[in-house]
């Protein structure tokens, strides 16, 4: 059986694990599948090609969509940041894996905890730009997330400064959900007042 794009995609996300985004190459990769490195062309052009599908794997494998039981626009859009937010940290470098990727499959981005604004009259491109800014707090605090902890259960020491200890105090957990809190507050009075005579 010969070699898939999957097999190369596979190959990136365990590498990702071991090495970091920075020390991914395609060069790696087929090594990895023991093939020669212009054998991985015919199936990805560049490693930009390689990091939109390994975002697309990701998300396909993490983010299930709609989960029964789910109701109600803000518990499905919180939900949803927690489990992309739980796909990036699978992998080191995750968040920067996904971040500025081009999902690959369209039938991904179907389900919109936001549809039925859409549905009631408000403007599409209003509704995609509270969804954006939801999403662009999740990647940009899991980016620094794996910065402070650039191998999962390992705190970079820089971050133990007294300047900085108090921003990125040891309560992760904590931090993102305050600040997932703040952004939905903020989201949904804004979509709110879009709908206000």
């Amino acid at each position: 059986m010969g070699l898939t794009r999957q097999d190369i995609v596979r190959a990136g996300l365990r590498l990702l694990n071991e090495v970091g985004l920075n020390g991914l190459t395609l060069r790696l990769i087929a090594q990895e599948l023991g093939v020669k490195a212009p054998a991985l062309y015919w199936h990805v052009k560049n490693k930009q090609e390689l990091l939109d599908e390994m975002a697309t794997l990701m998300y396909a494998d993490a983010m299930p969509g709609r989960t029964p039981g789910v109701v109600g626009e803000r518990e499905s859009l919180e939900l949803a940041s927690r489990q992309m937010r739980r796909m990036m940290l699978a992998y080191r470098d995750g968040a920067k894996v996904f971040s500025g990727t081009f999902l690959t499959d369209d039938t991904l981005l179907t389900d919109n905890p936001l549809q039925s604004r859409v549905d009631a009259g408000l403007k599409q491109y209003l509704v995609g730009r509270a969804l954006f800014t939801v999403y662009s707090y999740v990647i940009g605090f899991t980016i620094e997330e794996q910065a402070v902890y650039p191998v999962p259960g390992e705190r970079d020491p820089r971050y133990d400064t007294t300047s900085t200890v108090w921003v990125f105090d040891e309560d992760v957990e904590g931090r993102f959900d305050d600040g997932l809190t703040m952004v939905l507050d903020g989201v949904f009075a804004w979509l709110d007042d879009k709908v206000s005579p």
